[in-house]
């Protein structure tokens, strides 16, 4: 079957409205630790989560072909820096969701003594740098793709406005206190109203 523009651009539109639905859902479904008690909600939330990240890749591509042309350097070097932040964010995720509840359960001192739970600090500073290097990188691409939109006028300012500030949110949220890491589904739900609608925007263009 051959892809059409047009059927790639509806296919991201429909990929960036279910990044929307399956992070809110998976944020909502996701508990703040992981303990024995929660263990399943903690890897469903975290299988959600990664989806929407990969349905994200798809979409930010199908975004960018459609604009390619208005947006230029500084929108083709966004959304590179998106895709990299995207596989360095499912990297975390898996490790986070999967792998982290099995090493703090056998070896919790582990955890505590390098800093690598969900929320911490890595001790070591290379591993510190990859850690959140995903998240920075997630708020500069969402940062130059959004300005490079925004300064096109590919679409109306507001989904776009709620696609940048949802993003940069996301984006620093991990290095904001625990405290404020608990309103993780407002902060996603702010990207995810910008990014279904801009996938809504996409599916009545194409």
């Amino acid at each position: 079957m051959n892809i059409t523009h047009n059927k790639l651009v509806l296919l991201a539109g429909y990929a960036l409205i279910s990044t929307g639905v399956l992070a809110t859902l998976g944020f909502l479904i996701h508990p703040h630790q992981s303990t024995e008690q929660n263990h399943t909600m903690w890897v469903v939330g975290h299988i959600f989560i990664i989806l929407g990240l990969l349905t994200n890749m798809i979409g930010v591509f199908g975004l960018y072909v459609s604009k390619a042309k208005s947006i230029g350097l500084i929108g083709l070097i966004g959304f590179l820096i998106i895709v990299i932040s995207l596989a360095l964010y499912i990297g975390k995720l898996y490790w986070s969701g999967f792998i982290y509840p099995l090493v703090i359960a056998e070896h919790p001192e582990f955890i505590e003594s390098h800093g690598f739970g969900p929320g911490s600090e890595p001790q070591d500073i290379i591993i510190r740098i990859i850690y959140f290097s995903g998240a920075i990188s997630f708020a500069i691409g969402h940062l130059m793709l959004g300005v490079a939109l925004l300064r096109a006028k590919c679409f109306s300012q507001t989904p776009v406005l709620f696609f940048l500030i949802g993003a940069l949110l996301v984006g620093l949220w991990p290095l904001l206190p625990n405290l404020v890491q608990h309103f993780s589904v407002i902060v996603s739900l702010i990207y995810a109203i910008g990014i279904c609608w801009l996938g809504i925007k996409l599916i009545t263009e194409s």
